[in-house]
């Protein structure tokens, strides 16, 4: 259970161009958070396992910086790489002081965005998962708790989960390069999870069923298929989760 604190008290809001006087503050104020908290993170210049653990990689190649492209033309991303073996993984998840565990939950709702580029999967079978994802979960299995983008059978899908099922939107075929937001927001009684891929003012995706009920973290996973040496690449990451309870 959440106690909240009912003592503090904070300063008076005032409009633009309102003056402030020492009077309206109170003797107890003690915080003055904002509402949101935003981080961040896969910056260049520190290394993969800083920041994310990637514990879950089995087979592949842990994630890694490298610089992608022709001399003289190079970008720097993190790359996954399956190896051409069947079931191999790639994966990374965000840690919490230092060691892999969950940061946020849909309370807090949060705002994920990264990119990523798709280099080379396998047609068949799921291949990639992306999103907020509980720490511990077992990738790639049905109906975990999460939201997140699935990329299987050559198709882009919106999934949330709740462990024991899970609603999953059709998103059509996937681009070679984009940028992924996921945002959980509040109406009333209603909570929904928008899905946009690219375009960051119209959702490709809205659900309101199936929605995760436990703790997540970000994760982004590859796996191969039929022996293909599957990767991708990552460039950007981000979360903006709720400051107050």
């Amino acid at each position: 259970m959440v106690v909240k604190n009912t003592t503090s008290r904070h300063k008076a809001y005032k409009a633009t161009l309102d003056k402030g006087y020492a009077a309206e503050w109170n003797d107890d104020h003690i915080d003055d958070y904002t509402d949101e908290i935003s981080f961040q993170t896969l910056r260049i210049g520190y290394a993969v396992g800083t920041e994310w653990s990637t514990a879950q990689t089995s087979g592949g190649s842990a994630p890694v910086w490298t610089l992608v492209g022709a001399a003289g033309s190079g970008h720097a991303f993190v790359v996954f790489n399956t190896g051409g073996t069947t079931n191999n993984v790639s994966s990374m998840r965000y840690m919490l002081g230092g060691a892999a565990g969950n940061i946020t939950s849909i309370d807090d709702l949060p705002i994920m965005t990264f990119t990523m580029q798709i280099d080379t999967v396998h047609t068949a079978g799921k291949v990639v998962e992306a999103g907020l994802i509980p720490s511990a979960t077992a990738l790639f299995t049905a109906n975990q708790d999460g939201a997140y983008f699935r990329m299987n059978n050559d198709t882009l899908y919106a999934v949330t989960g709740d462990g024991a099922n899970e609603t999953a939107t059709d998103l059509g075929a996937f681009d070679e390069y984009a940028q992924y937001r996921i945002l959980i927001t509040t109406s009333g009684a209603t909570t929904r999870v928008y899905f946009y891929v690219d375009d960051m003012v119209n959702a490709a995706a809205v659900h309101t069923t199936n929605l995760p009920d436990a703790d997540m973290t970000m994760k982004i996973s590859v796996i191969s298929a039929n022996n293909v040496d599957s990767t991708i690449r990552v460039d950007a990451c981000a979360l903006q989760v709720l400051r107050k309870q």
